[in-house]
């Protein structure tokens, strides 16, 4: 394969056959239209002035692309991509795992949290006691991957949240330290719930999620008298 004379103008090499014109004549636009079209597909059209410039300038940032980053990649997900490597987030990794292993919950006896507790949620500010919240929080077992956990909000402690776990296992039905809860928004599948009692989660405002859920105001002055009666809450 020889590339000769491309790009120039005035190349004395006899073009393809049915081509046209003279070896030593300035190209016209039909002429270089159709010795490009015999030519192999790596090479770049004959076109002079400032269009060939912008045509190999374009040529050689298309191949650029596609060899970092594949032909189908947009700058933004070229830009990502490279955050993602330099964060070691790769393809194969999964996401709820690296959250949860960035999220730190620390875990409280009631008791030793207790505090004036009211209702008051904000949805246009913090996080404030009634909401909903969602972390990621380790699974019962070792081997089981982190799963994303609902916890009713009853306090604050400058910049973390105090809360109490929501469980939709009904092993928790009767248990001292459970209280029935019913179905709600903290339970897509609208299961029945107990929230834990006797023992408060403190997690930073960062490590939560929150998308508007609400806790019936009813239900939950009924969590907070019996943290007052059992757990020595105001």
């Amino acid at each position: 394969m020889s590339d000769t004379g491309t790009g120039t103008t005035g190349s004395t090499g006899p073009g393809p056959a049915g081509s046209g014109g003279s070896g030593g004549s300035r190209d016209s636009g039909t002429s270089g239209a159709s010795r490009a079209s015999g030519r192999p597909e790596s090479t770049v059209p004959t076109v002079s002035g400032p269009a060939a410039s912008r045509a190999v300038g374009a040529g050689r940032g298309s191949w650029l692309r596609r060899l970092i980053v594949g032909p189908t990649s947009s700058p933004l997900e070229t830009g990502l991509a490279r955050i993602n490597e330099r964060l070691g987030l790769h393809t194969g990794y999964r996401p709820e795992v690296v959250r949860a292993n960035a999220a730190r919950i620390r875990v409280e006896a009631t008791e030793r949290m207790s505090r004036n507790i009211y209702y008051a949620p904000d949805m246009d500010g913090q996080a404030e006691p009634g909401e909903v919240v969602w972390i990621w929080a380790p699974s019962d077992g070792l081997d089981k991957p982190p799963r994303e956990r609902a916890m009713l909000v009853v306090g604050r402690d400058r910049h973390a949240i105090l809360g109490l776990l929501i469980s939709p296992n009904p092993q928790h039905d009767g248990e001292e330290a459970w209280l029935d809860i019913g179905a709600g928004e903290w339970d897509s599948s609208g299961r029945q719930c107990w929230v834990r009692l006797d023992r408060v989660l403190e997690v930073s405002e960062l490590g939560i999620r929150r998308q508007g859920a609400l806790f019936p105001q009813r239900r939950f002055e009924r969590i907070a008298n019996r943290l007052r009666s059992t757990y020595h809450w105001g």
